[in-house]
């Protein structure tokens, strides 16, 4: 039986594909489809405040498939898009990405793509189609996809990078606060000796996913990018090591660097070094919240909507070190094998406090914020509304987060853990004064 979800905050595959794509330095999407996929993606995420990608909105070139196209085929049109792309967007590689058209319609993407290589350029494929998933998946694929493709256009290391580890599983766009938390995670991952390969930010992302290979370990910090993982260590014998969520607070990082460096055999002594002094920074300010937090009582319940990573993360810095106690855990991401049942996955989320649910229909969330004892809200948002009903605050932490810009933002690690600190004290306090308005202006009149 169908059901209809309202306001869905997860985008089809190809979305997630062009999610990603956009966000890596020197790589430019080309889009097979009608005008509509590239676009609606766009006006979904502009709204959220992460900012543009290297080639994104209105930018993305995109052979704006018609209904003669749909009818005959448009796979000249496709090789025409891609020759006019490659003589005037700057990019060091090309992906041109599938829709559920050209997908449907069996138009061969994969012989244009040869036939560009043919003539020695960059020019790669992912064949992704909005209806073989969502957008969650949709980055997994086009991951394993650079990472197979990737060789046949340019060369890449024959011998390993000593130290060196790729990062996956922090989705672009889905984690609002991606770039800064995968900064904070290069920061701590040089801290203690390691070279991070990031993919996305700043850096040329197309030289990072050349060097994937010869890394000496993949890191995956959420159940997204295993797929990713499982094809390097395949292909390239890597290891690779998954974390459910990104380490955020101290104990939580020192555990996390205690296992790479047991997995790559590297010396603990300066990471004891760099992690002592990162305790003491974490410590010292953490302590100069301790005020407010007992006149506020800060220990409060709340509720957390996001991806599993993002709830499992929040759940336990904000249970461990500020004391709040989560009654309702609302999880909007799927399962990416399609086959584990929700009282598997629940039994994975043990460790999350409190009625756990699967759901991202706005609709049915708000009925779980309504009838929750929860004082305030961790979420999305579209969950603004059903927390004003209720008359409690909510922080929004995931996607999608409107009415703000996110840049180097970060809620991970120690940098991110006292930011989500500020942000959660700030949120209480806020929610106080306006108590004590309410009530002064009540008694006034």
């Amino acid at each position: 039986m169908q059901t209809v979800i309202e306001n869905p905050r997860n985008g089809c595959g190809m979305h997630g594909v062009l999610q990603t794509v956009q966000e890596i330095r020197g790589v430019v999407p080309i889009v097979h489809s009608n005008a509509g996929c590239a676009v609606s993606n766009y006006l979904a995420n502009r709204a959220s405040g992460s900012g543009n990608g290297y080639v994104s909105g209105y930018d993305i070139p995109g052979t704006n498939v018609q209904e003669r196209h749909v009818i005959f085929g448009g796979a000249s049109r496709l090789r025409e898009q891609i020759k006019n792309t490659l003589k005037v967007a700057d990019g060091r590689l090309y992906i041109v990405l599938n829709s559920c058209e050209s997908a449907m319609v069996g138009d061969d993407v994969d012989a244009m793509t040869r036939e560009a290589q043919e003539q020695h350029e960059s020019v790669i494929d992912s064949l992704t189609a909005g209806f073989h998933g969502d957008s969650h998946f949709g980055y997994e694929s086009v991951l394993v996809d650079i990472i197979r493709q990737l060789p046949t256009v340019r060369p890449v290391p024959e011998e390993n990078i000593p130290n060196l580890v790729n990062v996956f599983g922090i989705v672009p766009q889905k984690d609002v606060c991606f770039k800064g938390n995968l900064e904070e995670i290069r920061r701590i991952l040089e801290g203690i000796g390691v070279k991070a390969n990031i993919f996305f930010g700043f850096e040329d992302g197309t030289e990072e996913f050349a060097k994937a290979p010869a890394a000496s370990l993949n890191l995956v910090f959420s159940k997204w990018g295993i797929r990713a993982a499982k094809e390097l260590e395949k292909l390239y014998k890597t290891q690779y090591l998954v974390f459910p969520y990104i380490p955020t607070g101290i104990r939580e990082v020192r555990a996390f660097a205690e296992e790479i460096l047991d997995k790559l055999a590297l010396d603990p002594e300066p990471a004891d070094r760099f992690l002592e002094e990162e305790e003491r920074q974490f410590r010292y300010y953490l302590s100069g919240i301790a005020e407010s937090f007992y006149r506020e009582n800060a220990g409060r319940r709340i509720a957390i909507v996001g991806d599993e990573s993002d709830v499992r993360r929040y759940s336990s810095y904000l249970s461990e070190y500020l004391g709040a106690v989560v009654t309702d855990a609302v999880i909007t991401d799927d399962f990416p094998d399609g086959e584990t049942t929700q009282n598997e996955r629940a039994e994975a989320l043990k460790d999350v406090a409190g009625q756990v649910c699967f759901s991202q229909d706005s609709a049915e969330i708000a009925k779980i914020i309504k009838n929750s004892e929860a004082q305030l809200i961790l979420a999305s948002s579209l969950e603004d509304e059903a927390a004003g009903r209720k008359g409690i605050p909510n922080l929004a932490v995931s996607y999608p987060v409107y009415g703000k810009a996110i840049l180097t933002k970060s809620h991970a690690g120690i940098h991110g853990a006292l930011t989500l600190t500020e942000d959660y004290m700030t949120k209480i306090k806020e929610s106080s004064q306006a108590r004590e308005r309410e009530l002064e202006a009540f008694l006034i009149s």
